[in-house]
């Protein structure tokens, strides 16, 4: 019996390395997924940065276009003002003047508000293409990463399932299913038995089954969560193994 206790705890291991091998193999990829999911959302909202800021930037050359119509504007109504010698019409034209300047005022804002959009939206920008970059990057290594562990997981699986195969045939048929059956419930069908308790439910085993656990003659059960109770050679107090 301690043979196949020996035998399950053994399998439990290669599984364990199977899983860990099978969840890199599958990591990378969705890694990627992820990655270029990122990628496709940022590149979009790249490109509607680079539309608003190219639409802002000709909002900004309209304005000051407008500014320097204005301007001209009110330097050759100051000009004019010079000449005028009626006060009626001197007053009019400096009525005239006084609105140009708080149109131009009004523009002066407008282009402020503007550049600090620009200046905003160009910080943005280079922010987010050199994010774009960084994604890129990481995009090659996980795929160049990929690539190697991809060749030395399948390598290693090949190996382990190769043990396992040899290793099934020496369980007798009941243990072997027991075993299935607990680890596709639990993921690890065989538990440590340490210190009187079960290492998988970390739950204090009775005195009794205590015992028999430690005399191996039999397959015990932990009550508390239904994994096979093993433990280790070097854990076995001798007067166990005398009896044994």
């Amino acid at each position: 019996m301690k043979d196949q206790l020996s035998l399950l705890h053994q399998l439990q291991e290669i599984d364990n390395e199977i899983d860990q091998h099978e969840s890199d193999l599958s990591r990378f990829p969705l890694e990627a997924q992820e990655i270029a999911r990122n990628l496709v959302t940022l590149r979009r909202d790249i490109s509607e940065t680079r539309e608003k800021l190219a639409s802002i930037e000709k909002e900004l050359r309209k304005k000051e276009q407008d500014m320097e119509v204005e301007q001209e504007k009110i330097k050759r109504s100051e000009r004019r003002l010079l000449s005028i010698k009626n006060q009626k019409e001197h007053n009019a034209l400096s009525r005239e003047i006084k609105l140009g300047k708080k149109v131009t005022g009004e523009i002066e804002e407008a282009i402020l508000s503007f550049m600090t959009e620009t200046e905003s939206l160009k910080k943005s920008l280079e922010r987010k293409e050199r994010e774009y970059e960084e994604l890129e990057k990481n995009l090659l290594d996980n795929k160049a990463k990929s690539e190697v562990i991809q060749v030395d997981a399948n390598k290693a699986l090949k190996r382990l399932n190769s043990k396992k195969e040899k290793l099934a045939e020496a369980i007798e048929r009941d243990f072997l299913k027991r075993y299935h059956m607990v680890k596709k419930a639990r993921g690890n069908a065989v538990a440590e038995l340490v210190n009187g308790s079960c290492s998988g439910c970390h739950m204090a085993i009775p005195p009794q089954l205590n015992i028999r656990v430690l005399k191996q003659e039999e397959m015990v059960i932990c009550p508390n969560c239904n994994r096979i109770l093993y433990v280790k050679p070097e854990n076995i107090p001798e007067f166990n193994k005398m009896d044994a």
